[in-house]
């Protein structure tokens, strides 16, 4: 019974990863289309926002608000000048419009649960 429910367990979080991988794909495939990117800047633009998840991952790990302002746009700085050597002006802007966007809902939800919260 015991082997049977660490199964069940490993299944569902290998599932959910599967999912997270699903949804990542989904995404970017989503943002491709939109910036309509070239066969030669898949990759790049792939290892970029591999990048930028690895340190957005980093920057979840601290504890301390004050430096996470500052460490959030050393992010976004690497990232934007990262992406600003892939893309064309037309895509890089367009693609900047969806990283403010994406920033702002992320504040939002953040404001919202801290209302929450209180």
């Amino acid at each position: 019974m015991i082997f049977a429910l660490v199964a069940m367990v490993m299944m569902t979080m290998s599932m959910n990863a599967q999912s997270v991988n699903d949804n990542r794909s989904m995404t970017f495939d989503r943002m491709s289309s939109y910036l309509e990117l070239r066969i030669d800047q898949v990759e790049p633009v792939k290892t970029a926002m591999a990048q930028f998840d690895s340190m957005m991952e980093a920057l979840y790990q601290l504890n301390d608000a004050s430096k996470g302002l500052e460490t959030w746009e050393r992010i976004q700085a690497a990232h934007k000048n990262s992406m600003k050597k892939i893309l064309d002006g037309k895509q890089y802007d367009k693609w900047v419009k969806m990283l403010e966007l994406t920033a702002k809902n992320h504040a939002d939800r953040i404001i919202e649960q801290q209302t929450a919260s209180k």
